[in-house]
């Protein structure tokens, strides 16, 4: 079945739809948020709390695969930006579900990481991006036994709407 290619518009579309998902989840839980617009920080979504914490969130939707997203390949490798790595995190939406909610994915970017190294064995691609894919095996490993998918190694369900892995306190009434 050939799928039919994703126009410009739509994924542009798609990305704010994501954006704006986890802002507004983020916001009916308490938390203080600012969307980043342009190329300021590299982060889509800043959430901060009353005594300076803040977490820093690059949010990833896709409309056409269901628990699968593409990234840049700097996220295989967290460790070279001067963030502090456990304050990055990266929102995972997945809109490809015709029934129900949107799920979000919360990961913090070592966890991304882990994933990305698990299902390429450490053997990256000469690209400039790499898929993030739930539901696959590793490479080299997909008709073996008891191996393990991508989100089964990284237990990708604990992070769905997991807005306090973030280390941020919500604002209190």
């Amino acid at each position: 079945m050939k799928v039919a290619r994703v126009t410009n518009e739509k994924k542009n579309l798609n990305r704010l739809a994501g954006e704006f998902l986890v802002a507004s989840r983020l916001t009916q839980r308490g938390y203080m948020v600012t969307l980043q617009w342009g190329t300021t920080i590299g982060y889509d979504i800043l959430v901060f709390d009353k005594v300076g914490n803040v977490a820093f969130l690059e949010v990833k939707s896709s409309a056409q695969y269901s628990r699968r997203w593409i990234l840049q390949k700097k996220y295989a490798e967290p460790n070279t930006e001067a963030i502090p790595l456990e304050r990055r995190f990266i929102c995972c939406v997945d809109l490809a579900h015709a029934q129900g909610e949107p799920k979000v994915y919360v990961f913090p970017a070592a966890v991304v990481a882990k994933g990305l190294h698990y299902y390429f064995s450490g053997k990256f691609p000469n690209s400039d991006s790499y898929h993030l894919s739930l539901d696959f095996k590793p490479q080299g490993r997909t008709k073996e036994n008891g191996v393990q998918t991508v989100g089964e190694f990284i237990t990708a369900e604990r992070y769905v709407d997991a807005y306090s892995t973030l280390g941020i306190e919500p604002v209190t009434a």
